[in-house]
């Protein structure tokens, strides 16, 4: 199941705790490593550049600052955000796919096959 990442920036939003705006973005990744950065896809190239520098984790969000300005639910663009509480949202899901797919192959694995484990 694909989270859908427009409702789960509006849950962070709502229920966590978000900085809005490069110039912020930039001051937060310097001083603090526990948080995750979303980036519109048009990020100023030298901004995206410093946040990938930073090894923060990041969500390339594949719409423009206005798209995610109004996925936010916010009057304005938004090319950068910093995520430090997610709150009631599950956006970091996004970074666990592999987790998704393990899991239906240990699904898969412990179902008994009838005859097969008999010898």
């Amino acid at each position: 199941m694909e989270i859908d990442l427009n409702k789960a920036l509006r849950k962070t939003i709502r229920s966590g705790k978000v900085l809005i705006g490069s110039n912020t973005c930039l001051d937060v990744v310097k001083n603090n490593n526990d948080l995750t950065v979303v980036l519109a896809a048009n990020c100023p190239a030298h901004i995206r550049s410093q946040i990938h520098d930073s090894g923060v984790p990041i969500i390339e969000y594949k719409g423009m600052s206005v798209d995610l300005g109004t996925a936010c639910g916010k009057p304005f663009t938004i090319a950068t955000m910093a995520i430090i509480d997610p709150g009631d949202s599950n956006i970091m899901k996004i970074f666990d796919p592999e987790e998704k797919e393990e899991t239906k192959e240990d699904e898969l694995l412990s179902e008994e096959v009838p005859g097969e484990l008999e010898g």
